[in-house]
């Protein structure tokens, strides 16, 4: 972000950052477009933009005839965005309140799972609040049970959403599914020992490095490489030891020693398969079952 901004009201900083994606990503722009979007008046927009090309004179060219502003010959991003967040904006409208941008359409695949939002707030104020809750929460092993924990984070895997907490029952931490609780409730019972709180989680701390490949029996590995943006045939990623199961799991990557699942149904393959032994979530990463069941096989 430019350094001149370092004065800017957020609320301006906002309205900048908006005249710049609209411009990147959508090719025009319109004064009224940012006073509509913001509920400014004419003259609050025209100062917006008078500033914005202070900031960045090459990416403004303004057409005379349809009266509109497009992006300049020399455009030059001065606000960092993640493709995830931009798709994520130009999805739920650029902020306009219309599920996409008119003249752009999009569609997601939405998530079947979507917590209560009175479960919700009960763990998320516990969360921020560092509270200790009594929850009953049915597993699929074990049914209902009532048990004590103590959360510190949510985690999305991609298809549910999870609080990690310690569990005081199972003396360890844990993911819960957030759905799958109810009868929530702070307990008065001081503050939460050393051991249970989230500086304490060593997976969750923990960072590990998983290298994806081009599965192995891919005929055009390339393509793989491309979808990817892969270096020397290879993608490092870095991720919490906590939730590397779920990213194995969601990215369709094949975890087995020998790559021994389909390359039509999992694309990627892990190479530093060695990682997977200090990844408490490992058991949900594709193909360490069937090498679990296989060694059982061999034992009996």
């Amino acid at each position: 972000m430019p350094a001149k901004l370092k004065d800017v009201p957020p609320s301006q900083v906002e309205r900048l950052s908006f005249i710049e994606a609209r411009l990147y990503f959508l090719g025009e722009l319109r004064r009224a477009d940012v006073a509509k979007r913001f509920s400014r008046a004419s003259i609050q927009a025209s100062r917006d933009l008078a500033l914005y090309k202070e900031l960045a004179p090459g990416n403004l060219a303004y057409d005379f005839q349809a009266k509109t502003y497009l992006p300049g010959e020399k455009f030059k991003l001065i606000f960092g965005r993640t493709p995830e967040r931009v798709m994520y904006w130009l999805r739920s409208g650029l902020g306009d309140g219309l599920p996409h941008p008119q003249g752009l359409p999009t569609a997601a695949v939405e998530s079947l799972s979507q917590p209560r939002l009175g479960e919700l707030a009960v763990v998320t104020r516990a969360i921020y609040r560092r509270q200790i809750l009594e929850v009953t929460y049915v597993s699929l092993s074990s049914g209902n049970t009532r048990r004590q924990i103590v959360p510190h984070a949510l985690v999305d895997n991609g298809q549910r959403w999870h609080v990690r907490a310690y569990d005081r029952n199972n003396s360890r931490f844990s993911d819960f599914v957030i759905t799958r609780l109810s009868k929530a409730v702070v307990i008065d019972a001081g503050d939460a020992a050393r051991h249970e709180r989230g500086e304490a989680d060593e997976q969750w701390n923990r960072t590990v490095e998983l290298k994806l490949i081009p599965h192995p029996n891919l005929k055009h590995k390339g393509a793989v490489e491309a979808d990817y943006g892969m270096r020397s045939g290879a993608l490092l990623v870095k991720c919490r030891a906590a939730v590397a199961g779920y990213a194995l799991r969601r990215w369709g990557v094949d975890c087995s020693q020998d790559h021994c699942l389909s390359e039509t149904e999992f694309q990627l393959a892990l190479a530093n398969h060695q990682v997977l032994a200090s990844i408490d979530s490992s058991a949900l990463a594709p193909g360490r079952e069937r090498q679990a069941a296989s060694r059982n096989e061999g034992v009996r």
